[in-house]
């Protein structure tokens, strides 16, 4: 399958939302739209489309993710998946909010080579990508512990680096990986030869500042805990 990516306009980012985003993900990892909406406003939130080249992708389809397409028909019927971006003027990191391919469209490599078209856009902008997943570590049943394993598998056979910061997010535990950070590597690294340990510091406090445009003012701090282990 032939596929492109292309920034997504707000009101088809909330189709996607109503229309699928809801029903990929736990109602507890499920943001309220006006949360997306306000960071939108802000200039703190993007997101990108995964269609299906039939041969008549528009022209202003890009890799760069620079350019916004302003022109483009907004029938989402080609649709085979979507990425929802976090972003700060405040960090050069984009944080992966939500990722899925299309159930019928999955199992052929599509997520994969999307992440990577992901990765290589993020990195048009000078900036990096952080990801999350649940915290293997905290998984309570067989079944979470597989799905939990293939999902790492997935980011570790897709070049991501899995770091030492740790979050707690109204109690859901989770994992922060990195994919394309600058100067990642080097001496010395308490957790893996992989990442330097001022990459592991920038990791973390990166995330910290984009979770603090998520989760604004003392919600925080009540509810929001992000730290390296």
């Amino acid at each position: 399958m032939n596929t492109y990516t292309r920034f997504l306009r707000e009101e088809e980012a909330h189709s996607i939302f109503e229309t699928y985003l809801t029903q990929h993900f736990p109602a507890d990892e499920v943001k309220p739209w006006k949360s997306i909406a306000r960071m939108w406003a802000d200039g703190c939130y993007f997101a990108v489309g995964v269609f299906e080249d039939c041969g008549d992708a528009p022209a202003e389809a890009s890799n760069d993710l620079s350019d916004s397409v302003e022109s483009v028909d907004s029938d989402l019927s080609q649709l085979r998946g979507y990425a929802f971006f976090v972003e700060s003027p405040d960090t050069d990191a984009c944080l992966l909010d939500y990722y899925a391919i299309l159930p019928a469209f999955r199992s052929a490599g599509l997520g994969g080579h999307t992440l990577q078209r992901l990765a290589d856009q993020v990195r048009s902008k000078n900036k990096y990508l952080l990801i999350e997943t649940e915290d293997i570590d905290f998984a309570e049943t067989e079944e979470e512990i597989t799905e939990r394993t293939r999902r790492d598998a997935f980011y570790t056979g897709n070049g991501c680096v899995k770091t030492d910061t740790k979050g707690s997010v109204y109690g859901v535990r989770y994992a922060v990986w990195t994919l394309g950070l600058p100067e990642a590597t080097g001496p010395a690294s308490p957790f893996g030869s992989a990442l330097s340990d001022a990459a592991l510091t920038k990791v973390c406090e990166d995330m910290n500042t984009l979770y603090r445009l998520m989760v604004p003012g003392d919600k925080f701090d009540r509810f929001i805990t992000i730290q390296r282990s």
